[in-house]
């Protein structure tokens, strides 16, 4: 229903745009002529994904867009420097938010460190320190990863020659986005001699327009994008270019290696909220793919991005106004860890403060918890088997696990669970899918509402136990993000800011007839939700039935105004044939 109305929506948007159109006729695309499936120039053409969804997005205006053959660094440089322009394979950076517009994502891949099989073993990024000469492309954002890094690089125009200086042994580590090095090397026998290393970052990549175009122009474009997204036209089109890889949606689905709670199983992500997120996905009508990245990466995506869903996420007083929260789907219990038989087994906090040095995971929750506790005795890391392996090792006195996901860790690091000790307890949290700022709320609020459905039906305790046989379930069931709602009155309603109220209504949409409604002053009340077709089961009703119609709404500061419910034939009249106003005031 709502990838329906998005086409709908984009199609009245279409027409109220005029000037923006015009705007859009305006624009200039600067094209990269060697960033093959993406863009790349053939016997003096541009083609490749980006190019082909330029012009086809292009067409939905009636337009044909003008693009340019440039080096990445001249247009990069070019966007900087204002105008009406746009680089269609722009990846998005914190650093490059706030000096260009985004319109996407229209890829999101993994670029891994890629090095010869005769190469040292290549685990972290302390490891590519000590690995010898590094390469990296002019002007790539990977220049700048690796350098923020502390990596000293070697410095190529373009990325066929620095693959060529890989191969013939002049550096020793290049980064590479993983769909551009497939379609570099397919053609080259000698790159069976390499293989991908540590993930560097996930590549949002977005179309990159300068900041002097205007902003409806932009929605314009972002509108007609999402369009093509929940048509299926943007995933036939990436089929063409890049068959069988995942097709970015409108909302990017984030999660990490933490088993049992998500994890990669046999080539695709697995775990309990994996099957819970799916399960939500599923009964909303939404196809997103899910990646899976490192911690950090996946946080500075979500802190930095609208529509990104990351989990699983403990809710930290630091971390609660900074997303919105979906859940809990899980909770666990912070400990710290020594190897077993160590004299090093502190009886206090207090103690704990003044060993020597306490392993952690980079930006975990738990990391912050003794950040937040006093402790400045942290080492930490990006993996979490490293964290394991440290303690183990003796390189650190104690380290700090959940006790949900340390037998996996630990067995996965190569050690037993009879090798640690568990010492002192810390804190214990809940877990939720976390949705970035700047989500739809409309969105945060369905899957919310869907995931009460799921423990109401047992569907969310079924997948659980699955996993975690002899969990407490109890407390999740009772635990919910969903705001407090009441129910409209026909008389005089009064709600508090931040409260929600709803009505439900019955319609038939196969006889025409549907409820329009409006708001006397949006600025007091906004419409945060509707729903077609509530039941617990996630079904909808029969085509040609009648179905129930919940609309939600959210006080959002003091004032009074009127909310109108009109039945009607939009195509026939505009005289509804039944009319009802409620008024509200927000105090």
């Amino acid at each position: 229903m709502k990838r329906i109305s998005r086409r709908i929506l984009f199609l009245l948007l279409l027409a109220s745009l005029p000037l923006s159109m015009a705007m859009a006729r305006g624009v200039t695309f600067l094209v990269n002529p060697s960033y093959s499936p993406f863009s790349y120039e053939e016997n003096g053409s541009l083609k490749g994904l980006a190019v082909e969804l330029v012009k086809l997005l292009s067409s939905e205006f009636g337009l044909e867009a003008e693009m340019v053959a440039m080096p990445f660094e001249e247009a990069y440089t070019k966007l900087q420097d204002g105008g009406e322009y746009a680089l269609p394979t722009l990846v998005f950076t914190p650093q490059r938010k706030s000096q260009f517009n985004w319109v996407g994502p229209i890829a999101v891949t993994p670029t891994y460190l890629y090095a010869r099989d005769d190469s040292r073993d290549i685990r972290s990024i302390d490891d590519a320190r000590k690995a010898g000469k590094v390469g990296a492309v002019r002007g790539y954002y990977s220049q700048q990863l690796l350098a923020e890094q502390g990596l000293d690089t070697v410095i190529f125009d373009d990325e066929t020659t620095l693959l060529k200086s890989l191969l013939e042994g002049g550096i020793d580590l290049a980064p590479f986005n993983y769909d551009v090095y497939k379609h570099l090397t397919e053609n080259i026998p000698e790159s069976s001699k390499l293989h991908a290393t540590i993930v560097l970052d996930l590549d949002m990549t977005y179309i990159g327009f300068s900041k002097d175009v205007p902003l409806d122009t932009l929605r314009m474009w972002q509108e007609a994008l999402d369009s093509l997204k929940s048509s299926g036209d943007f995933a036939g089109l990436y089929e063409k270019w890049l068959p069988g890889r995942p097709v970015p949606g409108i909302y990017t689905l984030l999660t990490e290696e933490y088993p049992p709670v998500t994890y990669m199983g046999d080539g695709e992500p697995e775990g309990f909220v994996i099957e819970i997120v799916r399960e939500l996905m599923d009964r909303n009508g939404m196809k997103e793919e899910i990646f899976l990245v490192p911690w950090t990466i996946g946080y500075e995506l979500a802190s930095n991005l609208p529509n990104v869903l990351l989990f699983s996420m403990d809710q930290t007083e630091f971390r609660k106004p900074l997303f919105e929260w979906i859940g809990p789907v899980g909770r666990n219990t912070a400990y710290l860890y020594g190897r077993a038989g160590s004299s090093v087994a502190p009886a206090d906090l207090e103690e704990a403060r003044k060993v020597g040095t306490i392993a952690t995971t980079k930006d975990w929750w738990t990391e912050q918890l003794l950040i937040d506790l006093g402790f400045t005795n942290l080492k930490s890391f990006l993996d979490p088997l490293d964290t394991v392996r440290q303690l183990m090792s003796g390189e650190a006195d104690l380290a700090i696990f959940t006790d949900l996901t340390v037998s996996e860790l630990v067995q996965n690091a190569g050690y037993q669970m009879e090798n640690l000790d568990r010492l002192l307890e810390i804190q214990t949290n809940y877990f939720y899918i976390a949705a970035s700022r700047g989500t739809d709320p409309e969105t945060v609020l369905s899957l919310q509402k869907t995931l009460d459905s799921m423990k109401r039906d047992g569907s969310f305790e079924e997948i659980l136990r699955k996993y975690v046989p002899n969990v407490l379930i109890t407390p999740l069931l009772f635990q919910s993000s969903t705001p407090s709602t009441v129910m409209l009155q026909s008389v005089v309603n009064s709600l508090k800011i931040g409260e929600l109220a709803s009505l439900t209504l019955e319609e038939n949409g196969s006889t025409g007839y549907v409820w329009d409604v409006g708001i006397s002053n949006p600025n007091v009340l906004s419409l945060a939700f509707v729903k077609h077709g509530v039941v617990d089961t996630g079904k909808e009703s029969l085509t040609g039935a009648p179905y129930e119609v919940e609309w939600t709404f959210r006080a959002e500061r003091p004032g009074e105004c009127v909310i109108v419910f009109s039945l009607r034939r939009p195509w026939e009249s505009v005289h509804p044939i039944k009319t009802f106003a409620i008024n509200v005031k927000v105090e």
